[in-house]
């Protein structure tokens, strides 16, 4: 049985994320899209819209030195939503600190199938949130 377009969509999106195609990233996302961001650092947070997007990706990319990586085990959706589960790995470059953990994105999509929610929920959350906090 054939998935649903939307993962193909989905699918897509992460291989340009990890082909550093930041334009294809983007045009997969809502202009209103919302990015929620745990933890308590300077990332964390509620994001609305594409540029502030971007400034999240970016930020990342920087305070990893670009080893960031979300290699995607499996992909559900329907024409409203969307669970990513990935493998997110990265070296912090400031000291060498090492992520390795399993996630979901859970994507909330509009009718169009460009992502108007987003939600990163790390298997490990306290782990995650001390990486991207600098902790």
């Amino acid at each position: 049985m054939p998935e649903h377009p939307n993962a193909t969509r989905i699918r897509e999106t992460y291989a340009a994320l990890a082909a550093d195609d930041l334009a294809t990233v983007l045009a997969a996302f809502d202009p209103d899209v919302v990015l929620h961001v745990g933890g308590s650092g300077e990332m964390a947070g509620d994001h609305k819209g594409l540029d502030s997007l971007a400034e999240v990706v970016g930020h990342i990319i920087e305070l990893t030195g670009g080893t960031w990586r979300l290699t995607v085990q499996n992909v559900f959706a329907d024409a409203e939503y969307a669970a990513v589960h990935v493998h997110e790995t990265a070296t912090r470059a400031a000291d060498g600190a090492v992520l390795d953990v399993y996630e979901v994105n859970l994507l909330r999509l509009g009718p169009d199938g460009r992502v108007v929610d987003f939600r990163d929920i790390p298997a490990d959350p306290i782990t995650h949130d001390a990486f991207f906090d600098g902790r």
